[in-house]
């Protein structure tokens, strides 16, 4: 068997159905799983000490070294969150917005990639929206409505609503030249498409980890390029964030970290963090770029079996250089459908209306595409 058919049998979900839904909420591995475990039953069976409280977070501080060297970044312009809109705000509420300047937005983003923006709206920033054409906005489109004033682009690397995957490099590139800031929510892209910031020449780059990440519900990570990190003062500040936790817990004056550590308040989710470590060990181990090619494989088999459906079709069908693990399926006229559908064929995806979501993932199989498509094929 190859890698990708020995990590499949690490996830139980897979065993029983289709599992095409990662674009909503990722899997756990049974070593995910049995690392969030450990911490729960430390914690039900014995409490915690001090001393195991700071060991914690001495293990936190070094693994940020892990998580930069999967995105191309520095240890210190790594920083912890709730989750990518918390993060998104660290950003966008701290920076300084010269007037008249706008940032260009998706009009089918995330909400949390614009709200964060238009809460700038009083202090004369204005958004302006991209308007997209049968579900897509294009990188070209972006880049077309820069002009002197924009201030920043801010994007999904992956749009959940179409499932485009931005030219991120280029547009960085252009973003640099023209002093613009590139703003990247990473949610629905990390863990699956190969990212690196430098390279990318990204500014800001958010995500949540119960995705691609296949790790809990609220934990997650960013990133802020360390030209910028001067420049950005905590909204919100805590016990943590300082120069050094415990040294200066007496210390009657604030002195903050001058690294991205400064923009964390307080104790982090320590089952989340312990569930992110094993899943990025599984996707480093497994291959950032060899990760990316298996699931566009995947894509591209969908593509080409889906001619043989006539009731359904890939909508936006989009270009090879612009696909990612989500794929949207729209249903013609005369048909219908419903979850209970498809879920007594044991496969599970994302409908809504007239619409289907489909997430591929590394522990997807071409088998998980044909029950789909046979599914498809008894409409």
């Amino acid at each position: 068997m190859d890698k990708f058919s020995v990590i499949r049998q690490k996830y139980p979900a897979t065993q029983s159905q289709a599992y095409l839904d990662t674009s909503t909420t990722g899997l756990f591995s049974k070593d995910t799983y049995e690392a969030m475990k450990a911490v729960l039953d430390k914690r039900h069976m014995d409490g915690v000490s001090i001393t195991e409280y700071w060991e914690s977070w001495k293990e936190a501080d070094e693994w940020r070294t892990v998580f930069a060297g999967m995105i191309g970044a520095q240890a210190d312009e790594v920083f912890y969150g709730k989750d990518s809109s918390d993060m998104l705000n660290t950003f966008i509420c701290g920076v300084d917005i010269p007037k008249g300047s706008n940032v260009l937005v998706p009009d089918i983003s995330f909400p949390s990639t614009r709200n964060a923006w238009l809460n700038r709206e009083k202090d004369g920033l204005q958004v302006r929206y991209l308007k997209n054409e049968n579900g897509v906005v294009t990188t070209d489109q972006i880049i077309e409505n820069m002009d002197k004033n924009t201030f920043a682009v801010s994007i999904c690397s992956v749009e959940p609503s179409s499932g485009y995957h931005y030219e991120i490099k280029r547009l960085g590139e252009l973003c640099r030249k023209k002093g613009i800031y590139l703003v990247v929510d990473a949610t629905q892209s990390l863990g699956a498409m190969d990212l690196d910031v430098v390279e990318m020449q990204i500014d800001v780059m958010v995500t949540s980890t119960y995705k691609w990440l296949n790790n809990l519900f609220g934990f997650g990570v960013g990133y802020m390029r360390k030209a910028l990190l001067d420049t950005i003062e905590p909204m919100h500040v805590g016990w943590t964030g300082v120069r050094d936790r415990m040294k200066d817990f007496t210390n009657l004056e604030l002195v903050l970290h001058q690294g991205a550590q400064k923009f964390e308040t307080g104790g982090l989710n320590w089952i989340g963090l312990k569930g992110l470590q094993s899943s990025v060990d599984t996707y480093m181990n497994l291959g950032k770029k060899d990760v990316e090619t298996h699931i566009l494989k995947l894509v591209d088999l969908l593509y080409g079996k889906m001619e043989e459906v006539k009731q359904v079709e890939i909508y936006p069908v989009l270009a090879v250089e612009n696909r990612s693990g989500i794929v949207y399926l729209k249903l013609r006229e005369g048909f219908t459908w419903n979850q209970d559908f498809f879920d007594e064929r044991g496969v599970k995806l994302n409908m809504s209306g007239n619409k289907v979501r489909v997430g591929i993932h590394f522990y997807n199989n071409e088998s998980d595409i044909l029950a789909l498509i046979d599914a498809l094929k008894e409409l």
